[in-house]
């Protein structure tokens, strides 16, 4: 899983969780790639056999999207060497063209599934925003989706804990206007541009 916008990464990180533990991985390893990072490490705990689960997710975080020599080499080794008891997650930040084509993203792709997480554009917010409101119950009222979108313009994380917290305010499921505007902090990415 690959992407700029970190929230979108989480939650679609989050799902393959659930998919693995309800498909009986009940053991889970974390990995994050630093400075200094210890490969052999990762590689132990592919090879190892579990002790108290028949299947396991294994997580490599890899915030640069760069493995370097080393952990390319390993990670297209892991990919090839695939088993069925093991779910290997890499989790990256969005990688460039270069990255895309390098042996292990290649490898990876042949061996599974690599999820491209694109950033939302300002078009799509509101459909968004309106699933997003559906998915807690609660029915907007006209011009309540756009609001929130021209508010929250670019930060994802900001608009969902908006419609989190407009769900804890309004019990009887409806927004309206007033609601969102008491409610409403302007937590927009702005750029110099």
């Amino acid at each position: 899983v690959s992407g700029d916008e970190p929230m979108q990464v989480d939650e679609c990180v989050a799902a393959i969780r659930r998919r693995a533990q309800a498909a009986g991985c009940s053991e889970r390893s974390a990995f994050t790639v630093e400075p200094g990072f210890d490969w052999d490490q990762l590689r132990a705990a592919t090879q190892s056999l579990s002790l108290f689960a028949e299947r396991r997710l294994i997580e490599l975080r890899l915030p640069t999207g760069r493995p370097g020599e080393t952990g390319a080499q390993l990670l297209a080794e892991l990919a090839h060497q695939a088993s069925a008891d093991t779910l290997f997650l890499v989790i990256s930040a969005k990688l460039d063209k270069t990255q895309r084509e390098s042996s292990w993203v290649q490898a990876i792709e042949a061996a599974g599934t690599h999820v491209v997480v694109w950033p939302l554009d300002v078009q799509k917010l509101p459909a968004w925003l309106t699933q997003r409101f559906a998915a807690r119950g609660l029915q907007p009222e006209a011009g309540v989706v756009d609001l929130l979108a021209w508010h929250l313009e670019g930060n994802m994380l900001a608009a969902a804990q908006e419609v989190d917290k407009l769900a804890m305010l309004c019990g009887d499921g409806r927004v309206g206007r007033t609601d969102v505007e008491e409610s409403l902090a302007d937590s927009a990415r702005f750029s110099v541009y």
